[in-house]
């Protein structure tokens, strides 16, 4: 009866849910949680010669100094569950009928700055109507196949959470503007369509953001901007951004089954920006992906187990064509108020650089209460380099080399690196040991 799957019977109501019996009175609810730990983090020392990011002004510097060893303590956000702040609300309109919206912010409890680009409700913002048949929402939501990782999940996507590694390959798999969605649930049967006229694409595609940082620019039409940057969804005439997606789920007593499929198209070159200015390296015309998930809860012992395979292509051009495939598996025990997980990961570019990352993650939460948690993690990801691959879109040699957690960050493809953005160097080991704090309200 998923008695342990609480995070994902909580996206299935919170996210998903369109039953009118939950439309007994209209209501206003201010919900949220908050994430923050102590972290120690290492990268050792990158292998970045023969690359573009072994190059100063595109002239050849050592690996000490383009990609340094690197040590930090920090307070971190976000590690076991995305802390965020949300205002929902239905009204009952009678014989299972009722209006709804929510409003959703990402933020960093450890500088009290906005996430997701600088949004104010960067997560969701949209209105909804629930009808005996399903719901209809208009507005800023979380994609169908993020919805199928929150199903899977035995945590709660926080960023050492691996059974999501797959969905950080492309931005757009997270959030979308603009999104329009049908969802309906019948007995253990959970289905989503969704459609966007611009998800979140820009007429470039960089690593710049909304707000420079010490190795990006502010966005702008000359710099680009990461998928789903904040100003990234403006409609246009053309399929720019055009996203559509789906999701199937069946939620029995003792297991599930989930598969979500994503496309969206890009009509854009993909670059970095430099000295020169925006060097366009791709010109990328659409990305595809699926995800196939499952997961068990073995009765005698409760221990859970679950696994994800997603598989993502992107579409250029030049037909270099970069897909990345992810397998991700997690098996997690409760022991009274204790709960141990542990967890693996493999991402790889099929092609391309043929560049692959190996994630292994152990921790541990014990709960004080409903609501509040204390946690341990420890973990790494080791990014094996692969071969140099040139880009097709400039005449620059400009080689290209690394696994998909260090390569899509740079390309903007991804907005924050993994472990709350310790990231990893290429062909180097990121190691992360924390630990926090988790309440809920």
């Amino acid at each position: 009866m998923f008695k342990h799957f609480g995070p994902a019977m909580v996206a299935l109501a919170a996210t998903l849910s369109c039953s009118p019996r939950a439309m007994a009175q209209s209501n206003l609810t201010l919900y949220g949680a908050l994430d923050v730990s102590l972290d120690a983090v290492h990268k050792s020392e990158g292998q970045v010669q023969g690359t573009v990011f072994g190059t100063s002004n595109f002239q050849p510097v050592p690996n000490s100094v383009a990609s340094p060893a690197q040590s930090q303590t920090r307070l971190a956000n976000s590690l076991t569950e995305q802390t965020h702040l949300g205002f929902k609300g239905t009204e009952n309109l009678g014989g299972g009928w009722a209006g709804k919206f929510q409003l959703e912010s990402a933020f960093s409890p450890d500088n009290g700055t906005l996430g997701s680009d600088g949004r104010m409700f960067g997560r969701q913002a949209w209105v909804g109507l629930t009808t005996p048949v399903g719901e209809l929402r208009m507005g800023r939501q979380a994609a169908p196949i993020l919805a199928g990782f929150y199903l899977n999940s035995l945590e709660r996507l926080g960023t050492t959470d691996l059974l999501g590694a797959g969905v950080t390959v492309n931005n757009l798999q997270v959030y979308q503007d603009n999104m329009l969605s049908y969802t309906a649930i019948s007995g253990g049967w959970v289905a989503q369509a969704s459609y966007s006229p611009n998800a979140g694409v820009a007429s470039r595609l960089s690593a710049a953001r909304a707000a420079p940082t010490n190795v990006t620019p502010a966005a702008t039409d000359a710099t680009g901007q990461i998928a789903g940057g904040a100003t990234a969804g403006s409609e246009t005439s053309d399929s720019r951004g055009q996203t559509y997606g789906a999701l199937a789920a069946y939620i029995a007593d003792g297991w599930s089954a989930v598969a979500a499929y994503h496309h969206n198209d890009f009509q854009v070159p993909v670059g970095l920006n430099s000295a020169l200015g925006f060097v366009p390296l791709f010109n990328v015309d659409s990305y595809q992906a699926y995800m196939l998930g499952g997961k068990y809860e073995f009765r005698s012992t409760g221990t859970r187990i679950a696994l994800n395979r997603h598989h993502g292509q992107f579409k250029d051009a030049s037909g270099t064509n970069p897909g990345v495939l992810t397998w991700a598996i997690a098996v997690a025990q409760s022991i009274g108020q204790l709960d141990l997980i542990a967890q693996a990961a493999q991402m790889k570019f099929t092609n391309f650089t043929k560049g692959k990352d190996q994630a292994l993650m152990l921790g541990a939460d014990y709960k004080l209460s409903k609501r509040t948690s204390i946690y341990v993690r420890a973990g790494q990801l080791k990014d094996t380099r692969g071969d140099v691959s040139l880009a097709p879109a400039t005449p620059l040699p400009i080689g290209l080399a690394g696994g998909p957690a260090a390569l899509l960050v740079p390309l903007g493809s991804v907005e924050v690196p993994f472990f709350s953005g310790a990231g990893v160097n290429v062909g180097a080991t990121t190691r992360i040991v924390g630990f926090g704090v988790r309440h809920s309200f």
